[in-house]
């Protein structure tokens, strides 16, 4: 008998979410649409806001940690579809990774903000620090997301280097990403409802409302009928895998 492994990764992506409104406009509008992220990276003397939408790839049967920290609400994409259209997985990194210093000695750093091509938004630290409230140190091992990125072709990147990082993760995050909700056409990524393979909600009373919202979908029953199919609650997660 052949052995059978355990597989680390899927084959699909999924995008979470903590709001059931969020999903359902998501449904709506066929499409997701990039937010700006400020990430902490080593060796950087300068800090950046890029526009960008996040997935993660990870077997549901240890994805629980994760619906923990980013909600119970999402959508699984096809891998197909990610490769189609430009989804990469990002570049971990630590804080004396040779990836990244051999990144930074080849570029002038105070060009990144004007060069749309540049790699550095596929960068991400592979684990971050925080203080507990009994003052022990906490990590949060971000490597385990195995995270994808779709980064938009123009992308236009906000200058924060004049920001405090409270002032970032605090204020200017969301004064950027209100003017983005602006331009309803700007930094979207559409999708066919084809590509979908799992529709998440967090529990079983929030599986009605969303099949409501389906049917409300100008498509033949037949594709309302396979995107009811994929329906899963983060309970049945949380007890069944």
């Amino acid at each position: 008998m052949a052995k059978v492994s355990q597989n680390i990764s899927s084959d699909s992506i999924f995008h979470f979410i903590k709001r059931r409104d969020w999903l359902l406009r998501i449904l709506k509008e066929k499409s997701f649409k990039a937010r700006y992220v400020y990430e902490e990276l080593p060796d950087i003397q300068f800090h950046v806001g890029i526009p960008m939408k996040c997935f993660c790839d990870i077997p549901l049967g240890v994805i629980k940690k994760h619906l923990s920290h980013y909600g119970k609400f999402g959508i699984g994409i096809s891998k197909e579809f990610a490769k189609r259209n430009t989804l990469s997985p990002v570049i971990y990194v630590h804080q004396k990774s040779d990836t990244m210093l051999r990144y930074l000695r080849s570029i002038k750093k105070t060009e990144f903000v004007k060069n749309r091509d540049s790699l550095l938004p596929y960068f991400k630290l592979d684990e971050t620090f925080s203080n507990g409230s009994d003052g022990r140190k906490l990590t949060k091992r971000l490597y385990d997301e195995r995270e994808w990125r779709w980064i938009p072709k123009e992308p236009k990147f906000e200058d924060f280097t004049n920001f405090t990082e409270e002032e970032i993760r605090n204020e200017r995050l969301e004064i950027v990403n209100e003017e983005l909700e602006k331009d309803k056409n700007k930094y979207i990524l559409p999708f066919e409802y084809s590509d979908i393979t799992y529709i998440f909600v967090q529990q079983e009373n929030d599986v009605d409302n969303v099949i409501e919202q389906i049917r409300k979908i100008k498509v033949q029953q037949i594709h309302q009928d396979r995107l009811i199919s994929k329906i899963v609650t983060a309970r049945q997660i949380e007890r069944d895998f």
